[in-house]
């Protein structure tokens, strides 16, 4: 199936957010990338809203919204921007470059900035404990990167999705739609899309939410 088809499948999204939208996410698109500005002329790449005011995704640092950025962590402007703008939590997905965890404060808010391996289940289930705090306790976001904002910080996203919106419409199978739909045809691994398309959601009644809080955080699939 062409890109252009599964771009088709466009998401009807949530007017209402588990909290306020962070500022500069205001007009992030589920299916089409932005530059999330961080100073100095330069932004997180390849920006794109996930659960609205709950859960973004993206890349690593560059001067364009398609430009691939550096092979490594957030540098620390970055960080300190996404908690400025109210953000709470960052998961980086991979180990390369890794130092160890920040807990930054800024004002009245703070942010803690993790690495969790992409495709570790146990890894997995910490980043959705901490973004059901987030759903339930409608305080807060989620940045969750890579380095392009596609394979990495899209399974961590079409999972959560998967595991948060069912009652909403979505299931492993829409989620995988979901993950190929911003991957160009060339780059779309079978085995990654196989790990979405195969996902079995967690059962503890602890990564559980309600319906009403599925329906006022999760995007529509069609």
């Amino acid at each position: 199936m062409k890109i252009t088809n599964l771009l088709s499948l466009v998401f009807t999204f949530v007017c209402s957010t588990a909290s306020a939208v962070p500022l500069g996410a205001e007009h992030a698109d589920m299916t089409k990338e932005e530059l999330y500005p961080v100073g100095d002329g330069t932004g997180l790449t390849h920006f794109r809203m996930v659960m609205p005011g709950v859960l973004y995704r993206g890349g690593t640092e560059g001067v364009r919204a398609g430009q691939d950025g550096p092979r490594q962590p957030l540098q620390s402007k970055s960080v300190q921007k996404l908690c400025s703008a109210g953000f709470t939590q960052a998961v980086y997905a991979y180990r390369t470059g890794w130092t160890g965890t920040q807990n930054i404060s800024c004002g009245t808010n703070s942010l803690t900035y993790d690495y969790h391996q992409w495709d570790n289940r146990a890894a997995l289930k910490t980043v959705f404990t901490k973004l059901k705090e987030i759903i339930t306790q409608q305080k807060g976001a989620m940045y969750v990167h890579c380095w392009y904002g596609l394979h990495a910080s899209g399974f961590i996203s079409a999972t959560a999705l998967a595991q948060f919106c069912s009652a909403v419409g979505w299931d492993s199978g829409k989620a995988a739609q979901y993950w190929d739909s911003v991957i160009p045809p060339s780059i779309r691994y079978p085995k990654e899309h196989a790990a979405v398309a195969n996902f079995v959601r967690f059962t503890d009644p602890e990564l559980q939410i309600s319906e009403q809080d599925a329906v006022r955080v999760c995007p529509r699939p069609n």
